[in-house]
C-alpha cells in the first residue's frame, strides 16, 4: 500500500500541473474569437508577436471581420507612490479602453466602463494593487501619483478589476494609456513618430473577430496589406494565432512572453505513467504470490455455485476498494509534497478554484483505473481456476505465475535502469554546459543592470575602476551571455544573391577586454579613434568566413569599416552554434555595466559597487548578478530535469524494492519444505543463499541490457537540443546496472539469509 500510496501521489502532483497547464486561457470566455497577430521575418527566419503600434487602429478600419483590436505593452518603468516611497508595480500593461471588451475581467467599480483608458493618465487597478495603495478604501476617482518613463505624473483611479486568474495568459497588474509607451521608442531610436510608422515592432496586437469568421480569411487579407503598408528593409509578413494556441503552441518564437512547453508536458505524464505501472506491477506480483493462499477459497466457493463471473467481479472490486483506501494518503503525501515539486518544477503548483472539479474527477478516475488494472490479472487467473486443479494443487500454474513474475519485476528494473541512466547523462550535460570555456570570461564578472535611458555610466564606470580590486569595467546593450538578439541580413562578399545573417552586438570601449574576448586579427575600438564609435565594425571568425571575407581587416560592411577580428565565443548558451556576429560601438543603449573583479573579492566588491551607484542613480534600484549565476540560469531546466528524474529514480526503485521485498518473503514462505530437504542433504546456507540470489542477479543483467537501447533512443534525441554536447558513455549503463543489482540482491538477501538459517525439522513440519 506504502508502494501505491507514493506513485498515486507522485501523480496527482504531475497531474496538477499538466491541469493547470492545459487550462490556460479557459478563463476567457471569448476566447475561439481571440488571435494575437504574429509577425514573421522571413529573410531572419524567425517569427514574434511584436507588431507596430498602428496595426490595431489599421486592423479595425480596414478589416470588416475584425470587431475589435488593440495593443499591448508590458511598461516596465511604472512606480506608485505610497506615502514618501515610491514602489515598483509589476505587472503594469499600457493599452486600449477595448482590452475590457475582448477579455474577462470582471470590474469591481468604474467610473465609465467603456472608456476606462481613453485618458492619457486614467489607470485602472487591480483588486490586490488597490488594496495595497488604497486599503479599506474605494480608490475609484482618487488620484495617485505615479513615477513613468522617470517622470513623475497625476493618474486618475477610473476602475478597479477582479484579479486576473494565474492561468491566463493575459496577466496584468493594472491598466494604463498605450500611449505611455511611445515616448521611449521615439527617444530609443531618435524619431518623432512610432505611434504611425511600420518599421518598431514593439507592441502585442490583439484581436476580437467576428463569430464564424474563419481565421484563412483574415490571414490572406494580411497579403494586401503588407502591400499597402510596405516596411523599409526588412519584409515583414502577418499571421493569426488562436489565443488557446498561445500559452503552449509558442515554442518556435523568439520574444513569446509568457509560455509553456509541451515537452514538460509530454515528459512528466510519461513519468507518471511509468510510476504508476511500477506501482501496479507490485500489486500484480504480489497478488499472485498470495494467490495460492485463496485458492481453496475459490474451489470452495466454486463448489457452493459460484459463477467465475462473479469470483473475477469481488476480486476487482477488492482490488478498487484497497486502491480507494490508498487515495486519502496519497492526498496527504500530494500536499506535502506540492511546494517541493512547485520548486522542481519552476512554477507555483497553485490549486486553482474553477479546475477543483476537474481534480476531484481525474484523480478519483486515475484511483479507479489504477484498481481496475492492478486486480485484472488477478482476478482473471484466479477466477478461471478449476476445482479439481485446487484440490490436486498442480504446478503448472505455479510454474506459470514465477514466470510471469519474473517477467513483471525485469520490466521494473528495466524502468529504473533507464531513469538511472538518463539522470547520469543529463548531469554530465549540465556540468558540461557549466565547465566548457565559452570563449570569453565565465567567472569574477558581475553583471550590473543599468535599465534605460540611464545616463551617467560613464561616471560610474570611472568612479569604480579606481578600487584596488576592480579589474576593468565596460558598459554594453546587453552583456554576455545573451539572452535576447537582434540581427541583420547582408550579402556574401563574392555571391551577393547570398544572403548571411549576421547577430549584432552593441557595445562600449574596453567591453572585449573585460570579458576575456581575444582580438586575433586587426584591433579593438579604441578612444583613439573617433570614428569607432559610428564607422567601425568587429566581426567573429565565422562570420568572416560565412560572408566570404578575404583579409577583412579595412573592408567595408553597411559602410562601416572592419577594424578587427575576434576569436569565436559562445554568444549565447551551448543549446545553439556561434552565429556570425558584428560587433559596434554605442553610447545610447548601455543597458549593462560589467565589472571584472579580483577573483575572491565579490563580498568587498559590491558594497562598494552599490555605494557610487546611490551617488550617480539615487532614484534607481542597485540590482545585479554574477556571470555564474547568468550561466547557471541559462541551464537550470536541464539542472532542474536531472533532479527531477534522479527523484522518480529514486521513487520507482522504492516502489520496486517494497514490491520485491514482500515478493521475497512469500516466495521464501512457500519454499519452506524445499529448502528443509536440500539441508537434510546437506545442502550450506551459501549454496541455499546462492540459489535465491541467482535468479534475481540473471533478472538484473536483462533488464540492464533491455534499458541500454531504450535509454540511448531518448538521450540521443535530447541531447540533439545541443549544439555542443557529451557522449553517452558505457559507463553511464554500467553505474545504473550495480546501482540496480546492489538493491536488489540487498532486498533478497535478508528474507534469503533468514530462510537459510532455519532448522531443518521446523521446515518439514511446515503444512
Amino acid at each position: 500500500m506504502l508502494g501505491l500510496s507514493i506513485a498515486l501521489a507522485v501523480s496527482f502532483i504531475i497531474l496538477l500541473y499538466i491541469i493547470n497547464e492545459l487550462s490556460y486561457n479557459y478563463c476567457h470566455k471569448n476566447r475561439n474569437q481571440i488571435f494575437r497577430v504574429l509577425n514573421n521575418y522571413s529573410e531572419f527566419k524567425t517569427t514574434q508577436p511584436g507588431t507596430p503600434y498602428i496595426l490595431a487602429s489599421t486592423l479595425k478600419e480596414e478589416f470588416p471581420q475584425v470587431e475589435k483590436a488593440v495593443n499591448a505593452q508590458n511598461l516596465r518603468s511604472l512606480r506608485l507612490k505610497s506615502g514618501d516611497e515610491f514602489i515598483n508595480v509589476f505587472g503594469a500593461v499600457a493599452t486600449g479602453s477595448e482590452i475590457f471588451d475582448m477579455f474577462t475581467i470582471p470590474l469591481i467599480g468604474s467610473l465609465d466602463a467603456k472608456k476606462l483608458l481613453d485618458n492619457r493618465n486614467s489607470i485602472v487597478l487591480s483588486k490586490e494593487i488597490a488594496e495595497k495603495f488604497f486599503p479599506g478604501e474605494d480608490p475609484t476617482g482618487k488620484g495617485i501619483v505615479g513615477l513613468v518613463n522617470n517622470e513623475e505624473q497625476m493618474f486618475t483611479v477610473t476602475g478597479v478589476f477582479e484579479d486576473i486568474p494565474v492561468n491566463s495568459t493575459f496577466r496584468a497588474k493594472c491598466f494604463v494609456n498605450s500611449e505611455w509607451t511611445i515616448g521611449p521608442i521615439n527617444d530609443a531610436f531618435n524619431i518623432d513618430n512610432a505611434e504611425t510608422s511600420w518599421e518598431h515592432d514593439f507592441w502585442t496586437t490583439w484581436v476580437f473577430l467576428s463569430d464564424k469568421v474563419r481565421q484563412e480569411e483574415i490571414d490572406s487579407q494580411f497579403r494586401n496589406l503588407e502591400t499597402k503598408y510596405p516596411s523599409k528593409g526588412i519584409k515583414r509578413t502577418y499571421s493569426l494565432q488562436k489565443l488557446s494556441d498561445v500559452y503552449l503552441k509558442s515554442e518556435n518564437l523568439q520574444n513569446a512572453g509568457l509560455r509553456g512547453d509541451m515537452k514538460n508536458i509530454r515528459l512528466f505524464s510519461a513519468i507518471a505513467f511509468l510510476i504508476l505501472l511500477v506501482a501496479s506491477i507490485n500489486y500484480i506480483m504480489l497478488s499472485t504470490a498470495v494467490s495460492s493462499g485463496r485458492s481453496k477459497e475459490i474451489g470452495i466457493r466454486k463448489t457452493n455455485g459460484a459463477g467465475n463471473n462473479n469470483i473475477k467481479n469481488q476480486l476487482l472490486s477488492e482490488s478498487v476498494i484497497l486502491a480507494l483506501l490508498v487515495l486519502p494518503i496519497a492526498l496527504i503525501l500530494t500536499w506535502v509534497g506540492l511546494p517541493f515539486a512547485g520548486k522542481l518544477f519552476q512554477t507555483r503548483l497553485n490549486i486553482i478554484d474553477s479546475n477543483l472539479f476537474l481534480y476531484i474527477l481525474v484523480y478519483l478516475a486515475l484511483t479507479i483505473l489504477i484498481g481496475l488494472t492492478s486486480g485484472i490479472y488477478t482476478s482473471g487467473w484466479l477466477s478461471r481456476l478449476k476445482v479439481i486443479d485446487v484440490l490436486k494443487s498442480t504446478s503448472k500454474s505455479g510454474n506459470r505465475k514465477q514466470n510471469f513474475r519474473s517477467f513483471l519485476i525485469v520490466i521494473q528494473l528495466v524502468i529504473f535502469c533507464t531513469f538511472v541512466s538518463a539522470t547520469l547523462i543529463i548531469r554530465s550535460q549540465y556540468n558540461f554546459a557549466l565547465t566548457q570555456n565559452p570563449g570569453h570570461h565565465n567567472s569574477n564578472i558581475v553583471l550590473i543592470d543599468l535599465g534605460r535611458n540611464f545616463k551617467n555610466y560613464s561616471a560610474y564606470i570611472n568612479s569604480i575602476q579606481n578600487y584596488p580590486n576592480v579589474i576593468n569595467a565596460a558598459g554594453a546593450m546587453h552583456s554576455l551571455p545573451m539572452l535576447g538578439g537582434m540581427s541583420t541580413m547582408h550579402p556574401h562578399f563574392t555571391n551577393p544573391e547570398q544572403q548571411v545573417k549576421l547577430e549584432g552586438m552593441a557595445i562600449d570601449f574596453d567591453f572585449l577586454k573585460v570579458m576575456g574576448i581575444q582580438v586575433v586579427e586587426g584591433r579593438d575600438f579604441s578612444r583613439d579613434f573617433n570614428s569607432d564609435l559610428t564607422q567601425s565594425v568587429i566581426l567573429n571568425e565565422t562570420a568572416v568566413r560565412e560572408l566570404g571575407i578575404v583579409d577583412p581587416v579595412g573592408k567595408k560592411l553597411w559602410g562601416s569599416t572592419i577594424i578587427g577580428v575576434v576569436k569565436d565565443f559562445n554568444l549565447h548558451s551551448i543549446h545553439t552554434g556561434i552565429p556570425p556576429l558584428q560587433i559596434s560601438m554605442t553610447d545610447r543603449y548601455i543597458q549593462q555595466v560589467a565589472v571584472h573583479y579580483q577573483p575572491g573579492t565579490l563580498g568587498s566588491v559590491l558594497p562598494l559597487l552599490e555605494t557610487e551607484w546611490k551617488e550617480v542613480a539615487p532614484d534607481r534600484p542597485f540590482s545585479y548578478t554574477t556571470i555564474e549565476d547568468l550561466i547557471e540560469g541559462l541551464y537550470s531546466t536541464e539542472k532542474n530535469l536531472s533532479t527531477i528524474v534522479s527523484i522518480f529514480a529514486l521513487f520507482t526503485l522504492l516502489i520496486a524494492a517494497f514490491g520485491l521485498f514482500g515478493l521475497t518473503l512469500f516466495v521464501a514462505r512457500s519454499r519452506t519444505k524445499e529448502i528443509g530437504i536440500k539441508k537434510v542433504f546437506g545442502s550450506s546456507e551459501k549454496s541455499i543463499i546462492y540459489s535465491f540470489l541467482k535468479e534475481d542477479f540473471i533478472m538484473v543483467v536483462v533488464a540492464s541490457i533491455l534499458a541500454i537501447p531504450i535509454t540511448y533512443y531518448f538521450m540521443d534525441k535530447w541531447l540533439s537540443n545541443f549544439s555542443y554536447k557529451v557522449d553517452i558513455k558505457f559507463w553511464f549503463f554500467v553505474v545504473a546496472f550495480f546501482i540496480a543489482m546492489l538493491v536488489v540482491l540487498l532486498t533478497v538477501l535478508f528474507h534469503s539469509f533468514r530462510a537459510s538459517r532455519t532448522n531443518p525439522v521446523e521446515t518439514l513440519r511446515y503444512e
